[in-house]
C-alpha cells in the first residue's frame, strides 16, 4: 500500500503529465491518450504511469512507444513542473481497466435487453450446464447432519 507521499507525487505527475501531453506534445500518435493513473516506487527512483488511448490495438502500441520514446523529455518537463529533488524514471504501462470496465457495461446492456425481452423473467442455467455444483450439492447433503437421518 502506497504511503501518503507516495500517492500525492502520483497525483502531482499524473496531473502536469497530462497537461504536458495536452498543451506541448504535438505527436499525432498521442493525440488520444489519456493518463489512467500512475504509481510510485517506495524510493521514489521509477514512476509507472498507466495510459488509455482510442484506437485499434496497432495505434495503441504506436502510443505507447511514442510515450516510451518521449520519457526522457517529459521527465525533464516534469523536473521543471514539480518540486522534487530527483524526478522518478517514467515506465509507461498500457491500462486495459477501461476497455474492461466497457465491456463489462455493454454486458449489462446486452442483458438488461434480454430481460426486457423475456418479459422480466431471469432463466437460470440448468443442472446439465452446471454438472459440477450438483455434485458440491450432494457432497454438502452428505455432509449435514440433518439431512442424512
Amino acid at each position: 500500500m502506497p504511503s501518503i507521499r507516495q500517492a500525492r507525487v502520483g497525483e502531482m505527475i499524473k496531473r502536469d503529465l497530462a497537461e504536458i501531453l495536452q498543451k506541448e506534445i504535438t505527436d499525432p500518435r498521442l493525440a488520444l491518450v489519456s493518463i489512467t493513473g500512475v504509481d510510485v516506487a517506495q524510493d521514489f527512483s521509477i514512476a509507472k504511469v498507466f495510459v488509455s488511448a482510442i484506437g485499434d490495438e496497432q495505434e495503441k502500441m504506436l502510443a505507447l512507444k511514442a510515450l516510451q520514446g518521449a520519457a526522457g523529455y517529459l521527465r525533464g518537463r516534469l523536473g521543471q513542473m514539480l518540486e522534487l529533488r530527483t524526478v522518478p524514471k517514467l515506465a509507461f504501462r498500457y491500462d486495459a481497466g477501461v476497455e474492461r470496465g466497457v465491456r463489462m457495461f455493454e454486458l449489462l446492456r446486452e442483458e438488461e435487453r434480454n430481460l426486457a425481452a423475456n418479459g422480466g423473467t431471469v432463466s437460470l442455467p440448468t443442472r446439465d450446464v452446471l454438472p459440477e455444483a450438483e455434485e458440491a450439492e450432494d457432497d454438502l447433503a452428505r455432509d449435514d447432519p440433518k439431512t442424512a437421518l
